[in-house]
């Protein structure tokens, strides 16, 4: 295969069909002693990386790798400036060993070449010590345990901006168009923000370069002792469940499909099928209601009887995230990590499209991460159970994802949201009154100002007005007063002000 890709010879016959292989070389590629002068790039262009990995990207974990979403792209950077090889390693692993062997990071769901897991150039490897004259990173304002519990991506991949896949489950009839092969028809995509993504048939039209833009925000989760953004997978499925025998086997695709297809030919085969309906109204089915269990578990277990399968000691099973299901009530917990959303479903890191330092999480203060609303890292409901037996998605707060005490979440939220903000907002005033302070005092000391006449309430109702209407402009407040983030920064200086005007009052 080599050969002939390389363009160096024509290869004829087929080791499939046990016709001898020969191979006739072109000639004019050598010289006069038999030596090939190749074509060698020594850093390869993104698009010959791209080629086979961005469509897998996409779908996985939502990569663009186009410079609007990632700053390294924006300044020049190239795959190979951290998918190393040979001369261009650090790890020993790789350096200096010439072959098709890359630096690779190490993914939850990742099993292939493991031996190389984090031959990887790193982040610190840039932002520490200035690799590619990189800008050096500091963190002087953040506490120290932030940098050993969080990745750099946890704060500079906060969103992104193509959708991926959060469920893929396989088990209704998908009537959506162009999908392909046609057993494909029954693997049903959700998107991060679980709406029906018709994947397959996007593939069959778009190109990576025209992905459609669905921004969502990331979910975490905590693998081998950091916090790092991911895409946990949720999955559904039929499987074979032999008693005593750890694990699962699956049904063939194909006879699952065959089995929808003769059923939608003549609903009175596999009738329980009918069951089976779609309940959220997002036009496709899907199986969430204890019938609808029932109905698939007995028109698989049914199929696979037709087919001839022995099912001494084994009987059908449907897999939900990390239930498996015996009938439409009875089920069982399959264990899993606390990182997955099911033991037989992928969980992917995300890597590619990095923000730039000033829209990464935190630059906008502590609250975007420490606060009781929503939208935050801790605090904000991620997807438990793609279905719940309305057809709507069950939620869980993403606290319990990463196995954090939820009172201390919620307490640390309380802090940053309400407690700091008043802090500053008290500290504001204490500054008010020092200035007003310092102004009556002066005025004693040289009389600018007649006392006991109306010049004092009108200054008073000058300032309040101002910083009334300062208050009811965002876009002035941001103007005039420091930023949040400023004032996290400094939060300790700030909080020796009203402790220093407290001591000097009292003395």
């Amino acid at each position: 295969m080599a050969t002939a890709g390389s363009g160096l010879a024509k290869v004829d016959g087929s080791v499939k069909d046990s016709i001898e292989v020969t191979v006739h070389y072109d000639l004019s590629k050598f010289d006069k002693d038999g030596k090939v002068s190749l074509h060698l790039v020594r850093e390869p262009r993104n698009e010959t990386c791209l080629n086979c990995h961005s469509k897998p990207m996409w779908k996985k974990r939502g990569a663009s790798f186009i410079a609007f979403t990632d700053v390294h792209i924006a300044k020049g950077l190239i795959c190979v400036d951290c998918h190393v090889a040979g001369s261009m390693a650090t790890d020993e692993r790789i350096r200096g060993k010439e072959v098709h062997q890359f630096g690779k990071g190490d993914d939850p769901s990742g099993y292939v070449r493991n031996d190389l897991d984090n031959t990887i150039r790193t982040c610190n490897d840039c932002h520490l010590k200035g690799y590619l004259n990189a800008p050096i990173a500091k963190h002087e304002w953040l506490p120290s345990f932030h940098l050993e519990e969080l990745s750099c991506q946890a704060c500079h991949i906060p969103e992104r901006k193509v959708k991926s896949a959060l469920v893929q489950v396989s088990d209704v009839f998908n009537p959506g168009t162009k999908i392909s092969p046609p057993s494909k028809y029954i693997w049903t995509f959700y998107d991060q923000n679980m709406n029906y993504w018709n994947h397959y048939g996007e593939l069959s039209q778009y190109t990576a370069k025209d992905q459609p833009t669905d921004r969502f925000i990331t979910q975490y989760a905590k693998y081998k002792g950091k916090i790092f953004p991911v895409n946990p997978v949720h999955s559904a499925w039929p499987a074979i469940y032999t008693k005593g025998e750890k694990g699962l086997h699956q049904p063939r695709m194909k006879d699952v499909y065959d089995m929808w297809m003769l059923h939608k030919k003549d609903n009175k085969k596999y009738p329980e099928l009918s069951k089976i309906i779609d309940d959220n109204n997002d036009s496709i089915p899907e199986i969430n209601r204890p019938e609808e269990i029932e109905a698939f578990i007995n028109s698989v277990t049914e199929l696979l009887n037709n087919l001839g399968y022995d099912m001494k000691n084994r009987q059908v099973v449907w897999v939900f995230n990390d239930r498996m299901y015996f009938n439409g009530t009875e089920y069982e917990n399959l264990e899993k990590e606390i990182y997955e959303s099911s033991p037989y479903a992928s969980v992917y890191k995300y890597n590619h499209d990095v923000f730039p330092a000033k829209a990464a999480l935190g630059s906008k203060g502590c609250t975007e991460c420490h606060s009781l609303s929503s939208e935050n890292m801790f605090n904000r409901k991620i997807v438990k159970y793609p279905f719940g037996e309305d057809g709507k998605p069950v939620f869980e707060p993403q606290y319990v994802r990463l196995g954090m005490n939820g009172f201390m979440v919620w307490l640390s939220g309380f802090r940053e949201e309400y407690i700091k903000t008043m802090e500053y907002a008290l500290v504001l005033f204490l500054l008010i009154l020092i200035a007003f302070n310092l102004l009556f005092y002066l005025n004693q000391k040289y009389g600018f100002i007649p006392e006991n006449s109306s010049y004092v309430a009108i200054i008073y109702v000058i300032t309040a007005a101002g910083l009334l209407f300062i208050y009811l402009k965002p876009d002035l407040n941001s103007y005039i007063l420091p930023e949040r983030i400023w004032l996290d920064k400094n939060h300790f200086i700030l909080s020796l002000i009203p402790f220093l005007t407290g001591i000097s009052l009292a003395a």
